[in-house]
């Protein structure tokens, strides 16, 4: 009978066998009856496609803190949708419904086990290890949820940890030391990763110990330590830039320092853009005034050579009039600057000479183009008629 079942000992709890489908159905199974094809227990709907099984062994070998009424009974996990779902293989009755967050459907789930140590004399229930069950699903999320027989009796798996991949995953593995986990996704690629060593009481207080404060041991403490994790990431210094000589006279607000520095370069690019960074100064009349002739001739002269080039000309206007503002009453004192501005007038006038003649010439297209489009349109409807 099932009652003469649940009495049975620990040891035949390993004779079961369960099954699960995506009709819904588990089944677990007495093998120890073959001579009768096999009994089935006990018959459990999940209430959703069932992807994955785990058997959670009776814990009662292990012996620390409390006792539970679960410590005696093997338990079964199921997996289906996004839901957890524990049971009792032996009458079928479900002793927790549990739903993860997991945005997709759970495709594997795989039990981290993990005795407890009796050499160490801990009886705080905080210190304690317990055994976990990580989830693998679709959305690409690993999580890890407490399942010891204290959460299941308090009705929540309480979640650990998550680890988030790029690819749905589909299949999940564990060492039998428990150190190792290989976790497959849906692209055929697999991966794995190793749990770190544990350490013991007397070198996690070697490790947290620091040196003195001043001595060089103190100063160089982390120096040459190394990632342990091969997910750690390495900060690397970054040098610091150094700046060119005219950025670093804006950056002092040497306007006209910085104007005349970067003319020496003969670089046009660069002159427009420390031109429009004055621009949003407010400082290009700064940097314009107060010359004398031998600097009034440099911005003059990359003026007139580049106010005709459309890439320049919007910048180059505006230099050109502000430079007529400032030394336009000092025209005659000095030849040199005379003939400059005298250039530059000629440079726009021949400029503007050339626009208007190709306004003129865009107004004579437009004008054939339209009556050409009349005539087609008049013989259109005269055909038609």
């Amino acid at each position: 009978s099932r009652e003469a079942i649940e009495q049975e000992t620990l040891s035949s709890w390993s004779q079961l066998v369960v099954s699960g489908s995506y009709d819904h159905t588990i089944r677990a199974w007495d093998v120890e009856s073959a001579d009768q094809g096999g009994q089935c227990l006990s018959v459990m709907n999940h209430g959703d496609p069932v992807q994955a099984l785990v058997v959670l062994p009776p814990t009662a070998s292990y012996g620390r803190g409390k006792a539970s009424k679960f410590d005696n009974l093997p338990l079964l996990v199921s997996a289906g949708g996004t839901t957890l779902k524990i049971w009792n293989p032996l009458n079928g009755s479900c002793l927790l419904t549990f739903r993860t967050m997991h945005a997709k459907t759970i495709t594997s789930i795989c039990l981290l086990d993990i005795p407890y140590d009796e050499a160490e004399d801990d009886d705080n229930e905080a210190n304690r290890k317990k055994r976990h069950i990580m989830t693998a699903s679709l959305d690409g999320l690993l999580r890890i949820h407490s399942i010891s027989n204290e959460d299941i009796a308090a009705g929540s798996l309480p979640f650990l940890h998550g680890m988030q991949f790029s690819d749905p995953l589909s299949a999940l593995a564990i060492s039998q030391d428990m150190s190792r986990v290989a976790i497959g996704t849906t692209t055929g690629i697999v991966t794995v990763h190793q749990r770190r060593a544990l350490l013991s009481k007397q070198q996690e207080v070697k490790e947290r110990k620091e040196p003195r404060h001043g001595t060089y041991s103190y100063f160089m403490r982390g120096a040459h330590e190394k990632a342990h994790d091969p997910d750690d990431y390495l900060l690397l210094h970054q040098k610091k830039q150094k700046l060119a000589e005219y950025d670093s006279l804006l950056r002092k607000f040497r306007y006209g320092d910085a104007l005349d520095k970067v003319l020496q370069q003969r670089q046009p690019q660069v002159v427009i853009a420390v031109i429009e960074e004055l621009g949003k100064r407010r400082g290009l009349t700064i940097a314009l005034s107060n010359r004398d002739e031998e600097s009034l001739e440099a911005i003059l002269s990359f003026t007139i050579r580049f106010i005709d080039d459309p890439k320049y000309s919007t910048y180059l206007i505006g230099v050109a009039h502000i430079l007529c503002d400032i030394y336009g009453s000092l025209i005659g004192q000095s030849s040199v600057v005379d003939e400059l501005f005298s250039k530059l007038r000629n440079k726009v006038a021949n400029e503007c000479s050339a626009q208007r003649m190709l306004l003129r010439m865009l107004g004579q297209i437009d004008f054939c183009m339209t009556t050409a489009e009349i005539e087609s349109a008049e013989e259109k409807t005269s055909q038609s008629v």
